[in-house]
């Protein structure tokens, strides 16, 4: 698939783009990858994405599937040790606030594409009124944290799971090729898929060095708590 505007950011961000034309797991891809001694290949910010996942997995290994074609599954591998040096990843105080962040930037991600509604339900799910249209999964292994985001782009009322789902066609963004930030990429345009992965690495990206550099990671809650859309209220 062609992502230029992606593979911009990846090389903007420092993030190392895989993109595969079908996975089980994106997130059980990497984390099979973050075994020590699998390492050689594996770097802080490497990203694994697809449009078409069999074997999709959400929180306590619920299934997760969709269409082939019209959900974005994208995981992101947070090394404990990024460029050789300690980062205090392991402290169980901060490793809560990665699920959360992630959400955020999917939020971030999908309200710069049109979808003003969005927002997260704690701890996990971005919803755009009630409806689930992200989900995160998030993973420890010894060597890293793997952040996973399974994001519904392109299905019809007809396609989804469950019929308090919801896609980016469905809120309306249009699913066809348009200039991305006013301009064209390599001469070309860039699809729905590309744009959300784009905006949500991004995003994500960023979150992730606020995280690493806080002292305390309580300094970040401002940020969660500006888009959760659950606070006050009982979340099952």
């Amino acid at each position: 698939m062609h992502l230029p505007l992606s593979a911009r950011v990846c090389d903007e961000v420092g993030a190392a783009l895989n993109w595969r034309e079908a996975s089980a797991s994106t997130n059980s891809d990497l984390v099979s990858r973050a075994a020590p001694s699998d390492l050689s290949d594996l770097s802080d910010l490497t990203v694994i994405a697809t449009d078409t996942q069999t074997a999709g997995r959400g929180r306590l290994d619920r299934a997760w599937s969709t269409p082939p074609g019209t959900a974005l599954a994208v995981s992101v591998f947070l090394a404990h040790e990024p460029g050789g040096a300690p980062a205090p990843a392991l402290d169980p105080r901060r490793l809560g606030w990665v699920p959360l962040l992630a959400g955020v930037a999917m939020v971030r991600a999908v309200r710069s594409l049109g979808v003003t509604g969005a927002g997260l339900k704690w701890p996990n799910d971005v919803l755009v009124d009630g409806r689930k249209l992200c989900g995160i999964l998030t993973e420890l292994t010894s060597t890293g944290v793997v952040v996973g985001a399974g994001l519904n782009v392109s299905m019809s009322v007809q396609q989804l799971p469950v019929p308090t789902a919801t896609s980016l066609v469905i809120e309306g963004v249009p699913d066809h090729g348009e200039p991305v930030d006013g301009a064209r990429v390599d001469g070309a345009t860039s699809s729905l898929l590309d744009r959300a992965l784009a905006a949500y690495l991004r995003e994500f990206v960023q979150l992730v060095g606020r995280w690493r550099e806080a002292e305390h990671p309580a300094g970040l809650r401002p940020v969660v708590e500006q888009h959760l859309q659950t606070v006050g209220l009982a979340v099952r």
